[in-house]
């Protein structure tokens, strides 16, 4: 079989099916085949694990919904053969298909493509395609996309829409070829469904006319506009209407073809491609064409400050109804992407647009007459494929965004492909170059053409009514009118537009601003920066963010056979993350590779507004150079809004209401103001909305503009000095929240306002506050400790601790001895030398810690760790003992938490147990979900020693439900417990659950970067696999674990040694290779010493025992059994190979002997024990018994 045939294939628009080639894959169970249709969806796009869980199990969740759907893509990679099928990336999961290879995605490509040949005047080619994706459905007669509605009901809708469109503009071909009969029959089937579709009306009326049944067409308006009254009570379109006057006078109708090609436009042809707006285009497509989307869950609304306006004149009070305006401002329908688009597969949330908070409402009430409620382009309000309601056109569509976003390159692309539509045609009115509100309505008339605008001003200064001039010539007329550049005359365009769009029905209107106009019936599509590539992505990756496109083809044509590759990959990440992938700011960027290399282009943006000054010597004056873009828009604030943005930009984690008005304090904004003013800097499209509710974001380049300004009046320093003080206040607040029943808030609070925090750190650092520096550092130092964040404070706790000025006091010597701990955690940085200077500093600071009546907080227990990684187990229970005992519950918990963990280490399990219990009672009583989720693991382990296992995986459940609340223990910490998840149960034998719980871990490993974690996992798959008996894959893991940890290791300890050793000597014993095993064991030995955890030393024993037995040393082999239990401070009999030791054993020995022989090893103390399953001590028992021949 070839590729081609190979190829993955899914079916969608009727009975669901995957294939491959001729052989159709089994996929069992409706949630099975919901995960491959909600992949498939995105044709071979992200989709994000949590529109996948939503998808499949809706208004049902499991417990742990991650590892539930994992477990869900373990099996359907099996049914697919292969896990390459299904890759998991950044925050979700990719299928390996094509779009061409999925039936409905095909169907809209065919869809689409036909549509443009019908626009571009091709009515053969037109025909020819749309035929082809008609078929798709008609092939199945009556076929629903029932597996689609499942799963992605908006998809479904769009598709029933899609094919009722599609199936209209195929008759409008067919009807420009002469095929009158086949036309007036598809037409004919699609009204019997769609009995209110005007557009199939007006192109039936055509067909009967044509086929000279001309009484039929006239009776069909008839029918048509009584269902209209009827059903949704208005009347028949300006299109339908029309065609209706034409039969009147017998006239021919202008032939779809013909029609496109002749009407009028003055768009501008465009001179560069069209990039990485494809989704947002597709908004205004489904807006224009359809209005809004059917399903109300997806319409977002945000309510709108009133805008103060002047009272109207000239006329203008005629706008509604012959009433004013409202004089608020109503809420805008925020245009949600189509499905297809970023937001519902899961793609990154930074690229594209932010549509906002969803609404349950839909915003029917308008405000425009019954004339926007029309239905001509939109499917039947009863029956039909899919029952899709029918849609109103939007008739105000406004493209909203910040300078140099594209928004004008957006609104022309769209017009253009919307003009045939238009029996009057598009028309741009550019308003960059009109200064006065008065000049509006001059402006638009001249862009139309219909009438020079002087002579418009002078009939109005005789006639004084602008607006009946301006009704009097778009009245009759059906157009589109692109209104570019709205933002310096907003109140002006408001008002006329919506006059204009009340008294003349057929017009519709498209806009661009930097703020919405505000008018009834306006839907946004708001514009934010193109997606930018991940920090992990690869050139392939990469190459398929639109911000890389955009660059990368902007920078070929001023540098031929410039491209992305391993060796540009870097710089042009940097270029196109440090510039927010904002378009004009790449183009800008992109013009200057003409003098400059791409690492100097790269490193160049921390001076970007000198740097971005070449731009297109046709664009206007503030589009020519980056600061002029900006400034133009600081340009149209007031002078309260210029404070606030100047103020804010300083903030590089997002703004809040509360810390506006901490870095505002002293200047002439009131704070009772400064709610309002952050929602118009978003409506000016310099706040963009955050997910959290009431949080706000600024993009880079506009943090940049705004902090030039600050230091230019001087204000810089000021006002970065209250933003810290603000943030050092809400950590001092908000820190011992963390380590009660407040959790859960204090983690969103120190999480949203972390990039804020740090930066307030460092201004503490930068002016030489070392108290306030290291209060501060202390303060953030249980966040970093809760989420394995030790590079985070290593770094920073050494930054505070090296401002000058700094006196030993508990709290300087606790964060002292927390940074040594952090920095033992990531030792890459860390010298031979200066490793022994630490372990110095360590020693001195614990005598000096002991000397203090009183330690300071959660830091003291902290301290103790330090000496537990450098192995002086001696020197820590001093202070735990004393932190223990003390009267602060969680402060007792967490040193009960780390004395059971040295006890567990040291094989001590009666005092292990102990220990975890109370300390789970303290944490419990002080409702400290991180303590919790910590110690149950813990108690778990003790469960799974004494044979219960269910109440092991009970424990689990439970850490795991716990750190789910409170968002996670970091993906270290994630693996480990998937790991503990994998041993368990793979004591109970949940073969399935394994294997996709081994992909979980393998993938959070990889997330986690973190090599050591990776071979941890290998190590385990591989072990398994032995059991399994799949050598050859255990080989394969085994090889790249062993090859990976040739050098050094991440952090101290062996771990990964001992384990990927031990699983090494599991393979060559299966594989009868004791001499191999012998020296896989004498490694995993030599590296299981340098963990000083006796746990991990017993498993290194058992495998020994598993050699003895090997070379029928029965009774060895159950002394080293019984070694391994002492130092795991249990006997583990749940454990398989343990257990299969046993058996043989006691079958080789009988039950006596081989009880006596274990309890020999039981017995041992344990540094005896430790000597005693010293696999070369076995071998030179061995070679004893068995010497090699000379």
């Amino acid at each position: 079989m070839d590729d081609g045939d190979a190829r993955l294939r899914v079916t969608l628009l009727g009975a669901f099916q995957a294939s491959r080639g001729d052989a159709a894959l089994p996929v069992p169970g409706a949630r099975l085949q919901g995960l491959i249709v909600r992949l498939a969806l995105a044709g071979g796009r992200a989709v994000a694990q949590g529109v996948l869980v939503d998808a499949i199990w809706a208004e049902d969740p499991p417990a742990g919904p991650a590892h539930a759907l994992q477990a869900l893509v373990s099996r359907l990679r099996r049914t697919l053969g292969s896990a390459d099928h299904v890759a998991q990336v950044a925050g979700g999961y990719r299928l390996d298909v094509d779009a061409a290879d999925v039936d409905a995605l095909r169907f809209e490509q065919l869809a689409a493509a036909g549509r443009d040949r019908l626009r571009a005047g091709d009515p053969h080619a037109a025909a020819a395609v749309l035929g082809e994706a008609v078929a798709l459905w008609d092939d199945r007669p009556g076929a629903e996309p029932t597996a689609v509605a499942a799963v992605a009901p908006a998809a479904a809708t769009r598709l029933a829409h899609a094919s009722v469109e599609a199936v209209a503009d195929l008759a409008d071909a067919e009807l420009s070829l002469g095929r009158a009969d086949t036309a007036a029959a598809r037409l004919t089937a699609l009204l019997a469904e769609h009995p209110v579709h005007e557009r199939a009306a007006t192109l039936l009326m055509d067909a009967l006319a044509a086929q000279g049944r001309r009484a039929e067409a006239l009776a069909l308006y008839e029918r048509v506009r009584r269902t209209l009254a009827d059903d949704l009570g208005t009347d028949p379109g300006a299109a339908l209407h029309e065609r209706h006057l034409r039969l009147l006078r017998a006239e021919r109708p202008t032939p779809a073809a013909d029609a496109a090609q002749t009407r009028p436009s003055n768009l501008p042809a465009p001179l560069t491609s069209f990039i990485g707006r494809d989704d947002d285009l597709a908004r205004i497509d489904t807006l224009l064409a359809t209005g809004r989307p059917s399903d109300p869950g997806e319409v977002q609304d945000r309510p709108r400050a009133a805008r103060h306006t002047p009272p109207p004149s000239n006329g203008l009070h005629t706008a509604r109804a012959g009433g004013p305006p409202s004089p608020h401002r109503p809420k805008a329908q925020v245009a949600p992407p189509p499905p297809s688009a970023s937001r519902e597969r899961g793609e990154d949330p930074h690229g594209g647009s932010s549509t906002g908070t969803p609404s349950a409402g839909t915003g029917s009430d308008t405000g425009l007459p019954h004339s926007r409620l029309r239905t001509g382009r939109g499917t039947p309000t009863r029956g039909g494929r899919g029952n899709a309601p029918a849609l109103p056109r939007t008739r105000l569509v406004t493209v909203v965004g910040p300078g140099g976003a594209g928004k004008t390159r957006l609104a022309v692309e769209a017009a253009r492909r919307h003009r045939h539509e238009y029996r009057d045609g598009a028309w741009m009115i550019d308003l960059a170059s009109v200064t006065e509100p008065a000049k509006v309505g001059s402006a638009l008339l001249a862009g139309i053409g219909l009438r020079g605008g002087a002579m418009f001003e002078a009939r109005t200064r005789a006639e004084g009514d602008e607006l009946d001039v301006l009704v009097d010539r778009l009245g009759g007329r059906e157009s589109l009118l692109l209104v570019d550049n709205c933002e310096h005359l907003i109140d002006a365009v408001a008002h006329l537009v919506a006059a204009l769009l009340s008294r003349c029905p057929g017009l519709c209107v498209l806009a661009t601003s930097r703020e919405p106009l505000a008018v009834d019936g306006e839907a946004l599509v708001p514009l934010g920066p193109l997606a930018l590539p991940g920090p992990d992505d690869d050139v392939e990756q990469a190459r398929r963010a639109a911000s890389v496109r955009l660059f990368t083809e902007r920078a070929a044509a001023v540098r031929p056979g410039f491209d992305v590759d391993a060796a540009t990959l870097s710089d042009v990440r940097r270029v196109v993350r440090g510039l927010d992938g904002m378009p004009l700011a790449l183009e800008l960027a992109a013009a200057r590779l003409r003098t400059l290399s791409l690492p100097e282009l790269a490193d160049g943006l921390s001076d970007r507004f000198r740097l971005l000054t070449t731009g297109s010597r046709t664009a206007l004056p503030r589009h020519r150079t980056l600061r002029a873009v900006i400034a133009w828009s600081w340009d149209l604030l007031s002078e309260h809004e210029r404070t606030v943005a100047d103020r804010v930009s300083i903030l590089p984690g997002g703004v809040t209401a509360a810390s506006a008005t901490a870095v505002c304090a002293g200047t002439a904004v009131p704070a009772a103001e400064i709610p309002e003013l952050l929602a118009g800097l978003v409506d000016r499209s310099l706040l963009q909305l955050a997910p959290d509710p009431g949080r706000y974001r600024m993009l880079e380049t506009l943090r940049e503009y705004g902090t030039h300004r600050l230091a230019g009046t001087g204000d810089l320093g000021t006002v970065r000095d209250l933003a810290a003080g603000h943030f050092a206040e809400l950590m001092a607040r908000y820190d011992p929240r963390l380590r009660g029943s407040g959790q859960l808030e204090a983690i969103r609070v120190i999480s949203a306002e972390y990039d804020n925090t740090l930066a307030a750190l460092r201004r503490r650092c930068d002016t030489g506050d070392a108290p306030g520096a290291v209060a501060l550092a202390l303060n953030l130092t249980w966040y970093w400790q809760m989420f394995g964040r030790h590079t985070d404070a290593a770094h920073w706790l050494g930054e505070a601790l090296a401002v000058p000025g700094g006196e030993p006091t508990p709290d300087h010597d606790c964060a002292h001895a927390i940074h040594l701990l952090n920095r033992v955690g990531t030792p890459s940085g860390t010298s031979a030398e200066e490793a022994a200077d630490d372990q110095a500093a360590i020693r001195e600071l614990a005598d000096r810690l002991l000397a203090y009546p009183e330690l300071p907080g959660p830091y003291a227990a902290l301290t103790a760790l330090p000496l537990a990684f450098l192995q002086e187990e001696k020197s820590t229970p001093a202070i735990i003992e004393r932190l223990a005992d003390g009267d602060d519950v969680w402060l007792s918990g967490l040193a009960r938490m780390f004395r059971a963990q040295f006890a567990e280490n040291a094989g001590e399990l009666e005092r292990t147990r102990t220990d975890v219990e109370a300390a789970l009672a303290c944490f419990r009583q002080v409702g400290d979900r991180w303590g919790q989720a910590n110690v149950l693991p813990m108690r778990a382990q003790l469960r799974q020693y004494d044979d219960d296992l269910d109440g092991a995986l009970a424990d689990l459940r439970e850490a795991r439900s716990l750190a789910g609340e409170f968002g996670s223990l970091g993906l270290g910490d994630e693996v480990f417990g998937d790991l503990r998840w994998i041993d368990l149960h793979l004591r109970c034998g949940d073969t399935d659950l394994v294997i996709a719980m081994i992909d979980s871990a393998r993938e959070r490993a990889l997330r986690a970067n973190s090599p050591e974690w990776l071979f941890l996992v290998d190590a385990w798959d591989a072990v398994f696999r032995v059991r399994l008996g799949d050598l050859d894959r255990a080989r394969e893991l085994l090889g790249t674990a062993e090859r990976g940890l040739h050098g050094d290791t991440p952090f101290p300890g062996d771990h990964a040694r001992t384990l990927v050793g031990s699983a090494r000597a599991s393979l060559c014993l299966a594989t009868g290779d004791p001499a191999g095993a012998e020296k896989a064991l004498a490694k995993a030995y030599a590296a299981a010493l340098e963990t000083r955890d006796l746990p991990i030393l017993a498993l290194v024993a058992v495998n020994v025992a598993a050699l003895a037995e090997a070379h029928g040393r029965h009774h060895e082999s159950a002394v080293l059994l019984g070694a391994a239990s002492r130092l795991r401070g249990a006997h583990d009999r749940t454990d398989r190979q343990v257990r299969d030791l046993t058996r043989r054993g006691r079958a080789a020995l009988g039950e006596e002997a081989f009880a006596a022989a274990y309890g020999k090893g039981w017995e041992l103390d344990g540094r005896t024990a430790v000597t005693e399953v010293d696999p070369a001590r076995l071998s030179r028992e061995l070679r004893t018994a068995h010497p090699d021949p000379e």
